[in-house]
């Protein structure tokens, strides 16, 4: 069982060994996870990874082939959608076109009866948390995307249920729009105590929002930690180059137990060994890749440099820029501060110098796997 840290709080949700297939297509291979209650947490995967497929087991759209749901301790493999008291929420967000702001958030507790007062009482509520109360009056056609995703929301949010779930909200906003509702979803849930559990494709949007990161690749949980400890210590190759931008830099190299130095034969040059690594890189001895982050490379004087070459690329990024030095057959990408980049030309000779050795990391070519140290 793959368990994120619920800092003692009992979980809303277990999945134990959860496996689904669509014809010749493993979706699923027996993912474990858990979400404690209060929580958001976040699956992350690239496309085709099983994310919406998770999802939708949980609330019972889909049936898998073997495995359990259990929702407040309860297995639910059994139960109809309407009985699992979850709410889920899609990037299409399904409102009723003929229908105002106030009657689609209303719509779930209509379908219940309940009494008008209550109704009113509960929308006035959630508009005035979600900051949507003038277009409570207002057919959805005349509203904004923000708003609509907000109505969205609300209709959600209404229903009180014990976990919500999330299927990439927000990938259909401009990127100011999604950047606020996703602090908007956080500040909620961190100010009601909501239970979330959302997927998506984007790391920055994982980064920014979770207690918890669950990496999905392939229909399998890959790693279940903090966001920090996923970029910082990514369980195997591909998440270390699917978590970060620009892309982590991974050279082939060769442990030296002479020197206690790493040959990267590529780009015909040797570092030091970090010394966390150094009893991983000696055991495996050939046969892994050196991981070095963008941001612990420095641009440096040619002839100070463990690394020297050519400077052939500057990608600017607003307050940052990405440098690409180009050493025999290896290229090194480099994060910089971009008012330093008048003071480079492309083309000239270039050190580069890693910095922050103790954050580095090792990955067995074969496997994937990082190397422990």
């Amino acid at each position: 069982m793959t368990t994120a840290n619920t800092g003692g709080r009992p979980p809303v949700l277990r999945l134990e060994a959860v496996s689904k297939r669509f014809r010749d297509n493993q979706a699923l291979g027996e993912v474990d996870f858990t979400v404690p209650d209060a929580s958001l947490t976040v699956i992350l995967g690239p496309a085709g990874a099983g994310k919406t497929t998770t999802l939708r087991i949980i609330a019972g759209l889909e049936t898998p082939e073997q495995g359990r749901v259990l929702l407040g301790g309860q297995d639910v493999g059994q139960w109809e959608p309407r009985d699992r008291n979850v709410a889920m929420i899609f990037d299409n967000l399904a409102l009723y076109p003929n229908k105002s702001g106030y009657d689609n958030i209303a719509s779930p507790l209509v379908i219940r009866r309940e009494p008008e007062g209550t109704i009113r009482e509960r929308v006035e509520a959630i508009a005035k948390t979600l900051q949507i109360g003038h277009v409570l009056g207002r057919l959805p056609k005349t509203m904004s995307g923000g708003e609509k995703q907000r109505v969205a929301l609300g209709r959600a949010l209404i229903r009180t249920p014990q976990l919500f779930l999330l299927d990439e909200p927000l990938s259909s906003l401009d990127a100011k729009l999604r950047i606020e509702l996703r602090a908007e979803l956080r500040r909620m849930q961190r100010e009601q105590g909501y239970t979330f559990l959302m997927a998506t494709p984007d790391y920055h949007e994982a980064m920014a929002i979770a207690d918890t990161v669950i990496m999905l690749s392939k229909g399998r949980v890959v790693q279940v930690d903090a966001p920090q400890t996923i970029y910082d210590l990514p369980a195997d190759r591909e998440t270390a180059c699917f978590v970060g931008a620009p892309q982590i830099n991974l050279f082939e190299g060769v442990y030296d137990e002479g020197t206690g130095n790493v040959r990267i034969a590529a780009a015909g040059v040797t570092l030091a060994a970090p010394a966390h690594l150094a009893a991983a890189l000696k055991a495996k001895g050939r046969g892994f890749e050196l991981g070095i982050r963008p941001e612990n490379l420095a641009l440096t004087s040619p002839e100070d440099a463990p690394a020297a070459g050519e400077l052939v690329d500057i990608e600017p990024l607003g307050p940052k820029s990405v440098a690409t030095v180009r050493v025999k057959d290896a290229e090194f990408r480099v994060l910089i501060d971009s008012r330093d980049v008048p003071g480079l030309a492309l083309n000239e000779p270039i050190g580069v110098t890693p910095v922050h050795t103790e954050r580095m990391v090792a990955f067995d070519i074969e496997t994937g796997l990082r190397l422990r140290a």
